[in-house]
Parts: C-alpha cells; sequence; structure tokens
C-alpha cells in the first residue's frame, strides 16, 4: 500500500466462499495502513467473494479507512450485482461517505490521485 500508484486494495483477504479460505493475516493492521497510506479497500460484490466480510467493513468504517464497492464483472450482466456489496457495506454500517465511489467526480478524483 505504500506504492504510491496504488489507490485501492483489491480482493483484500482473497476469500472465494466454499472454495478458498479467507488469507491468514491481520486485519487490523491491514486496516490500519489502508487509513495511513490512503488506500481504500475493496467491497467486493461478486456472490462468490463477497470481499470484505460484513465484520471487517465495521472495522474499517470505525478505522476511517475509506472503502469502494466493486462488481467485479466479467460480463455485463455482472454490473447487477453491485446490489450484494451494496448490502455488505450497509451490514458493516458503512455509508455513503465511506464509499469513495459514491463521491461527487471531483472528490473521486481527488481521493484517487492523492498521490500523483
Amino acid at each position: 500500500m505504500k506504492n504510491p500508484y496504488v489507490d485501492i486494495l483489491y480482493h483484500p483477504t482473497g476469500r472465494i466462499i466454499q472454495k478458498r479460505k479467507l488469507y491468514e493475516l491481520d486485519m487490523k493492521k491491514v486496516i490500519e495502513n489502508a487509513v495511513k497510506e490512503k488506500v481504500a479497500l475493496e467491497i467486493n460484490s461478486f456472490p462468490d467473494r463477497l470481499d470484505l466480510r460484513d465484520e471487517y467493513i465495521r472495522m474499517a468504517v470505525d478505522a476511517g479507512a475509506k472503502l469502494v464497492i466493486n462488481t467485479d464483472s466479467h460480463h455485463k450482466d455482472h454490473l447487477k450485482y453491485i446490489k450484494f456489496g451494496i448490502g455488505q457495506a450497509r451490514r458493516g454500517w458503512a455509508e455513503s461517505k465511506n464509499i469513495i465511489n459514491s463521491l461527487e467526480l471531483a472528490d473521486l478524483k481527488k481521493q484517487l490521485n492523492k498521490n500523483k
């Protein structure tokens, strides 16, 4: 996350539901570093992932981390999965102010160009 070209950490825990467990990592440290380095954490909406889990979203919100909701679309029909990411965000108590891709365009550009 210290790389100046990293704005978002995708697949933070690497899970694939019923196929691959979460990476063994200290999520509290990941979140702390995301806040420190101003890197958003992905909430992946794809039904097989739903990564981040709601408890980690809550930890991120409480720590002041920014999040992004992504459909992980590999086909146009996958765009509908956004509803699952929004559901995950709500279960984790995230609000629109915590989600960078709900910002106004100018504010989103500032967030994504923080180190450039």
